[in-house]
């Protein structure tokens, strides 16, 4: 199972994966296909076998110290976007536990690198903070951020690149 850069017609099988795997932090499918517009470069599907949507990965610029509202439109990048925002990272279960979700996070670095990013930020939710910190996360502890709108486990992460 290849990643590839999503495109408008993935946006659907996306959403009905993040609604599956997101119960608890619902996003309307307009506000993933805001994020993919601003920037395609950092949205990525994780293409199965058959042609399905096992997983996918959305990310963008943005700028420390802020944290995109959960459902709410971009409505474009900050002008004074600094760091390189992991959105979100999901993969179907039955896709798990074969490397893609490091796979993804390895992209992600990639394309940050290559636009000129030295640091990724990220919010983790669902008890996945010792995920992000196998792969170099670590919480930022200066910096106060509003994470409210992500449920009382949300922790704000960075890694520099």
């Amino acid at each position: 199972m290849p990643w590839r850069p999503m495109t408008a017609a993935d946006l659907s099988h996306a959403f009905t994966l993040a609604c599956a795997i997101h119960v608890d932090f619902f996003e309307a499918l307009d506000v993933m296909a805001d994020k993919l517009a601003a920037y395609p470069a950092g949205c990525l599907t994780l293409e199965t076998a058959d042609g399905s949507i096992g997983g996918y990965a959305v990310s963008h610029p943005y700028a420390r110290g802020r944290v995109p509202k959960l459902n709410h439109l971009l409505g474009g990048l900050p002008a004074d976007a600094d760091i390189y925002y992991i959105h979100d990272i999901a993969i179907d279960a039955a896709a798990r536990g074969q490397g893609h979700a490091e796979a993804a996070v390895n992209l992600l670095a990639a394309q940050a690198r290559s636009a000129g990013f030295r640091e990724m930020r990220l919010l983790s939710v669902n008890n996945s903070g010792a995920f992000w910190r196998r792969r170099g996360f670590s919480p930022v502890l200066d910096e106060q951020v509003d994470v409210s709108s992500y449920g009382s486990d949300a922790t704000y992460m960075r890694r520099f690149l």
